[in-house]
């Protein structure tokens, strides 16, 4: 057996309070080591969050760390990286100043993430790490919770489904940030702060209240502070165990102290110290949502989920459907949440693939379009849950509005748009919904929203008529042959009418044709 060459790979996080990197030697996703780490301290998280940008001398010092970092790279011959950046970057009103400069200064290649996004990638490395040990698979569900510098993320699995995902604008060091340092030292801070988060996360008790859930997932950051608190130490890739006693133990402690004693008993800087109050006051508001048994803090971070899907896009690894049949789950769970016609969503959702995978010649997208496309059929109607009327609109603005795991932001508005237009109206800058997309953003849109038209005209009745498709492309025709075993006169009728945009779209006729039941 000949023995694979092992390739490099470096995930590089600039985060709110420090710039950190891995570097990883693989042959594929099971023999995968991290052969070297380096990690930071930054203050860029609290500067941006006092004066909504990064001052350019700040930036210099990311820039010496960076040029670092790239050194390291050079010495281990590694070519393949991603540099992340996420909460401080993102909201600072400089961004793209700050991106420039970084590869100008470093030659360093900037992605932004946004907060759904950064929450995936965290929920794919802490699900990874507890699926090997064997957790996922209760039938008690995981509530996995990060929280970040400017966010909070809850997902709920339960029975290897996402039952429940919301993000929240409330990070740790953005509640710190939020008060002033008088108030902070106010004897009243404790119960203000209390409420103030309360009121934040108290709208998804009502859901999470009556679902069972085993363990509560920590991840982000700060869970390193509370494992200190609690004098735990991570060994290897083992998570650690919390009991929910122990935790109310160190809160009650902790209500008891102010900064300076904070840091004498448990041995914290003072940066450290001012951020324990808004950490353990965001745990226990978690814990008061729900009735866990267990606290784990997986061995995982922000950079192993970049890594992870990157190692198991690279090699195809078949682990990648297990997160695409997750988040997708979540995506039918969000549609039956809206009271949506299952049946027909599934039909739609069936000829909408159907038909881009036999165009592939014709619309040149690949797979993250299929994804969107996936999603917009299984989404289309859920406006209807608003108001029949105008249910195209509602459907927008409910996907627009909803935390879906898995997509971007821009995937989302995307996703969103190829469900407005799914039933009639031409897609034009005039309409604000289309407006606020890139200009490659609105040709995908009309390319999907072309597909998804027939695919929803198919099955114009909700009565799943259709039991065979064949489509085949012929010169500038696009043949659609069904097998049906009913009268198909209004399917017929709607397709006709929606032909035309396909083939301003494409400059192909789309032709809808009865064939035998063995077609």
């Amino acid at each position: 057996m000949v023995k694979q060459t092992p390739e490099y790979f470096a995930a590089i996080h600039l985060g709110s309070e420090q710039v950190s990197m891995q570097i990883v030697e693989y042959t594929c996703l099971q023999d995968m080591k991290v052969i070297d780490q380096v990690s930071r301290r930054v203050d860029l998280g609290e500067e941006m969050f006092q004066t909504h940008k990064i001052s350019f001398g700040t930036l210099n010092q990311v820039c010496n760390l960076l040029k670092g970092y790239w050194r390291l790279l050079k010495d281990y011959g590694v070519k393949d990286y991603r540099l992340v950046a996420t909460t401080a970057v993102r909201e600072a009103t400089n961004q793209n100043y700050i991106i420039d400069q970084i590869k100008v200064k470093t030659g360093l290649r900037v992605s932004v993430v946004d907060m759904p996004q950064e929450i995936f990638y965290k929920y794919v490395s802490s699900y990874h790490n507890l699926a090997e040990q064997g957790l996922t698979a209760d039938k008690e569900g995981i509530l996995f919770v990060d929280i970040s510098s400017g966010g909070l993320g809850m997902t709920l699995l339960q029975e290897e489904t996402i039952q429940f995902q919301q993000n929240l604008h409330i990070g740790a060091l953005r509640i710190k940030e939020g008060f002033e340092l008088a108030q902070r030292e106010s004897a009243h801070f404790h119960q203000a702060l209390e409420e103030y988060i309360y009121s934040a996360v108290e709208p998804v008790k009502n859901y999470l209240e009556n679902c069972r859930i085993r363990y509560l997932s920590l991840s982000g950051i700060e869970t390193g502070l509370l494992l200190k608190m609690l004098h735990k130490v991570r060994r290897g890739n083992q998570f650690c165990v919390i009991s929910v006693d122990e935790f109310n133990v160190l809160y009650e402690q902790v209500n008891r102290l102010n900064v300076p004693q904070l840091m004498q008993i448990f041995d914290l800087t003072i940066d450290m110290a001012e951020m324990v109050l808004p950490t353990l006051v965001l745990y226990h508001q978690m814990l008061s949502l729900t009735h866990v048994q267990e606290i784990v803090i997986p061995c995982d971070n922000f950079k192993d989920g970049i890594t992870l899907l990157h190692l198991a896009e690279q090699k195809r690894d078949p682990w990648i459907k297990v997160i695409e049949n997750q988040i997708f789950s979540l995506v039918w769970n969000l549609s039956k949440r809206y009271l949506s016609d299952t049946k027909h969503a599934r039909m739609v959702e069936k000829l909408s693939l159907l038909l881009f995978d036999k165009m592939k010649k014709l619309h040149g997208l690949d797979k993250r379009e299929r994804f969107i496309l996936q999603g917009a059929a299984i989404l289309h109607e859920i406006g209807k849950f608003v108001s029949l009327r105008r249910h195209y609109y509602h459907s927008y603005q409910l996907i627009v509005s909803s935390d879906i795991m898995g997509f971007s932001n821009r995937e989302k508005a995307i996703m969103a748009n190829v469900a407005y237009y799914h039933t009639k109206g031409i897609p034009h800058s005039g309409q604000a919904n289309y407006a606020k997309l890139l200009e490659e953003d609105k040709v995908t849109v009309a390319k999907l929203a072309a597909m998804i038209r027939l695919a929803d005209a198919m099955d114009r009745s909700h009565r799943n008529k259709v039991k065979k498709v064949n489509i085949s492309l012929k010169g500038n025709d696009l043949f659609i042959k069904v097998a049906v075993h009913e009268d198909y006169s209004l399917e017929e009728w709607t397709f006709a009418s929606k032909a035309d945009f396909f083939e301003d779209v494409f400059g192909v006729r789309a032709l809808l044709e009865r064939g035998k039941s063995n077609v």
